[in-house]
């Protein structure tokens, strides 16, 4: 290799004397000279007067290379050497020697190779502009004072101090080993930190094949042919541990107690119950900026749930309870059960209401809702105990057959309806068939 400020790493000296004898002699000393013959890796390559003018030639390429490039640490590829010689009238061919150095020696400089997975991707001027290649990189997913904080963390081997609802970084690194050592390449191949960033970004292309694209890729075997999709991907995935503490809330569980005291579909809130809270400790795991993974680490329960008691209701609402309420909204009896007019009156009539709505006794189901001649709109409802109750001369019916209805509900509104001398409600009761005096249960 030849130095910045020496070029011959190999230099023999031979010194050849001619031993002249006789006539001549004064006149053959005169045109004995020094020559050097100038050797590149070994190759003998020609000879000159001086090897200062070889030095002086691979200064300049060196020179050059510094205005190019900016002023590194040059040197040359190749082994240049001399060999001196005295010669009587020597040849020099210091054109042809100059011109092979043009063309065959390779001005390299030292530089820092950046290598991911034992790979060299790229070549920087000096380890702090490596170093800050991979610090850009992890930047892009992490800020600077974040990453900052972490490295300096390791180098003092602290624990990080994390406090409830708090998060912090604990680790940056990268899912590949990169490392850079000390190389000498061509100044040509020397990136800048942009450069090299962008080599970690789209330095690996990945195939991927879709689903219609790999039928097509085997349909279309026969030919050789196959449709591929390329990607780029970055050379490190920057992979990022966020450790924190958090608190979270514990549900209270549902407890559903079974009750006849209610209806069914009817609930009620025994005990309201209330939710607990536990602090949790976790470390997630970011790749490039996307979380992949969540470990729970540590769960403490700093308050316990109450459990909440509901009461649901068993009790049929087709099933009387066995006491009537009275069918209307007020009012008085115009008329009672027994003969009137000559013939049996089953019920009783009220009338001289504010309110026409219509209400169930108790509790059953409608076996009629219709209208029929003398009753009019006419509702009867099958308490399902031995008991019935009818509802006539409404002035429109809002319950049909089939339909279990609540004691107090409404069957309709108190009309004229069939034969009727004005507006009322004729109402009945009947226990297992036998027609009752409503007055005897209201």
């Amino acid at each position: 290799m030849v130095q910045r400020k020496g070029v011959g790493k190999k230099t023999s000296v031979i010194a050849l004397f001619g031993l002249l004898v006789g006539v001549g002699t004064v006149y053959a000393e005169s045109n004995i000279e020094n020559t050097y013959h100038v050797y590149v890796d070994d190759k003998r390559v020609g000879t000159v007067e001086d090897k200062e003018i070889v030095q002086s030639h691979i200064e300049k390429e060196i020179e050059l290379a510094e205005e190019t490039y900016g002023n590194w640490q040059f040197d040359i590829e190749e082994d240049v050497s001399f060999e001196e010689e005295t010669a009587f009238s020597p040849e020099f061919t210091e054109e042809k020697v100059l011109s092979y150095l043009d063309d065959e020696l390779t001005v390299n400089v030292e530089a820092v190779a950046l290598t991911v997975s034992g790979e060299e991707v790229a070549y920087l001027p000096t380890e702090d502009k490596a170093d800050e290649v991979i610090e850009k990189w992890k930047t892009q997913f992490v800020k600077r004072a974040t990453l900052e904080a972490v490295e300096e963390r390791k180098a003092e081997g602290k624990e990080p101090e994390i406090g409830v609802d708090e998060s912090l970084v604990v680790d940056v690194k990268l899912s590949e080993d990169v490392s850079h050592e000390t190389k000498i390449v061509e100044p040509k191949k020397i990136s800048t930190v942009d450069e090299a960033f962008q080599t970690f970004q789209t330095g690996k292309e990945v195939i991927h094949l879709s689903s219609d694209q790999l039928m097509s890729s085997r349909a279309s075997e026969s030919t050789g042919e196959t449709e591929k999709e390329v990607k780029l991907s970055p050379l490190a995935d920057v992979i990022v541990k966020e450790e924190g503490i958090r608190t979270e809330e514990i549900d209270a569980e549902t407890e559903t107690v079974k009750t006849d005291k209610l209806y069914q579909g009817e609930t009620k809130v025994k005990q309201k119950g209330s939710d607990g809270k536990k602090t949790v400790h976790f470390v997630k795991t970011m790749e490039n900026g996307k979380e992949i993974s969540e470990e729970i680490v540590k769960e403490t329960v700093e308050k316990e749930p109450v459990k909440r008691v509901v009461l649901e209701g068993t009790k049929d609402p087709s099933v009387g309870t066995g006491t009537f309420l009275w069918p209307a909204y007020g009012g008085s009896i115009t008329s009672h059960k027994g003969p009137r007019w000559g013939r049996q009156h089953n019920g009783i009539d009220i009338a001289g209401v504010g309110n026409r709505t219509i209400r169930a006794a108790d509790n059953g189901t409608v076996v009629t809702a219709e209208y029929q001649s003398g009753f009019g709109n006419k509702v009867v409802i099958d308490h399902n105990n031995g008991y019935r109750t009818v509802y006539a001369h409404l002035s429109s019916i809002d319950v049909q057959v089939g339909q279990s209805v609540k004691k107090g509900s409404s069957l309709g509104l108190m009309g004229t309806t069939g034969n009727s001398t004005g507006v009322h409600l004729h109402f009945e009761v009947h226990q297992n068939g036998v027609i009752k005096n409503p007055m005897d249960y209201l």
